[in-house]
């Protein structure tokens, strides 16, 4: 009989489905016969079937993380510690829709990127799983943006349960993965009292570095890239937000900027790539401007580019920096992961941050043609993550029998 995986995949942007994507391909090339479903939240949902992935008709039921998220942003910014909270009840919802789909299904493992539905009830031991259950993380605690004491004792108790989880993830049956490198944790405790959170990864999680969806040697002839996607010799600058409708003030930033670009960069090409979550006939773009949806693999369109204008998200900044790209960055204000992002970045020398001064139309097309200009000397990051994710997932579906399953 094949093995069957329950993969459950974070509906927050596109970049957790994509890594999921590649690590789901890794594994089908060590267990050909092993079958995959997926349960999953729109715009995540969407990219799976269009990869010709089997979705799980539960997943339109499915509260996304992405819906959530927007609820929460006020003024640009995004608070995670009030998203947070904000998703308890929806978590809830979607936790009762994985217990159905496992009750009902016969599974050999599951698979849960970011997926905290399944992860926070079964540390809280309210849900009990009765196969091996593999959580992936990109990041380590909660931390508050803010002096709101609030913010501050909500931040705590969070942190409180998740350091818990060593008691749940420690491989018999269930265990975690954490995405990035060792030093991707701050280095301190995580809250007064608490664990240190490099130390407790360090401990209970599988560290297996980055994850990209393709292997950089394929683009190293750029100019062949750039043929095949319809690019000339023209500078080419592309300005991309991810899977949620947070960056829309970027593109509307980079749209303004356009005017006093092409004055500096003459012929200069303009691309927007709005992704799944803002219509691209909802930018105001001057004439000559590009203006993209979604984007299937935005990777060869970044190989291509002379400059990127990006969030701070993992997933992109990480592709840029494999592909040895020039690239601005922006993180979302309050938001601490894309925080996290930013720190790795400034260790690498990778990319540049925009400062919120660099945002107004004429400084953005300074920055832009200045960072146009440059040469990335950063080292190629370690993106083999996708290989050992996939390694470990394959060791939990093989568990000697008794162990996690009923």
């Amino acid at each position: 009989m094949s093995q069957r995986l329950l993969y459950v995949s974070s509906s927050i942007g596109l970049g957790h489905v994509l890594r999921d994507l590649a690590i789901a391909g890794e594994l089908r090339r060590r267990l050909p016969d092993l079958e995959i479903v997926w349960l999953a939240g729109t715009p995540a949902a969407d990219v799976l079937r269009d990869a010709g992935e089997e979705v799980l008709p539960e997943s339109r039921r499915w509260f996304g993380a992405s819906a959530i998220a927007e609820k929460c942003l006020r003024a640009g910014q995004l608070n995670l510690v009030k998203y947070v909270y904000r998703s308890l009840p929806w978590w809830a919802l979607n936790a009762r829709l994985v217990n159905r789909v496992i009750a009902r299904d016969r599974f050999d493992a599951v698979v849960g990127d970011e997926a905290f539905e399944v992860s926070v009830p079964l540390v809280a031991h309210v849900l009990r799983l009765r196969v091996p259950f593999v959580m992936i993380f990109d990041f380590m605690g909660v931390a508050p943006m803010t002096s709101n004491p609030l913010e501050r004792l909500g931040s705590w108790v969070l942190n409180a349960l998740w350091s818990l989880d060593g008691r749940v993830y420690d491989g018999r049956p269930h265990s975690a993965m954490f995405i990035g490198e060792l030093d991707d944790v701050a280095d301190k405790p995580l809250g007064a009292g608490l664990p240190n959170g490099r130390r407790h990864v360090e401990r209970h999680y599988e560290v297996v570095g980055h994850v990209v969806g393709f292997d950089p040697t394929d683009f190293e002839d750029r100019a062949a890239w750039r043929s095949r996607l319809g690019y000339g010799e023209e500078p080419l600058v592309v300005c991309a937000v991810g899977g949620t409708s947070v960056g829309r003030e970027l593109l509307e930033s980079c749209a303004a900027s356009y005017p006093a670009l092409a004055a500096a960069l003459s012929g200069v090409r303009l691309v927007l790539v709005c992704g799944p979550r803002v219509s691209p006939a909802s930018i105001a773009a001057p004439a000559g401007v590009t203006v993209l949806g979604h984007v299937p693999r935005l990777y060869e369109h970044l190989v291509c580019c002379d400059v990127a204008v990006v969030q701070c998200g993992g997933t992109t900044t990480t592709e840029l920096a494999a592909l040895r790209r020039p690239f601005l960055y922006a993180p979302v204000d309050g938001h601490f992961e894309q925080e996290v992002i930013a720190r790795r970045l400034e260790g690498y020398g990778a990319g540049r941050r925009l400062s919120p001064s660099d945002m107004a139309p004429e400084a953005l097309a300074t920055a832009i043609a200045k960072e146009l200009a440059s040469t990335p000397a950063w080292p190629p990051p370690p993106v083999d993550g996708a290989t050992r994710a996939a390694d470990h997932i394959a060791a939990a579906l093989n568990l000697p029998a008794g162990e996690g399953r009923s």
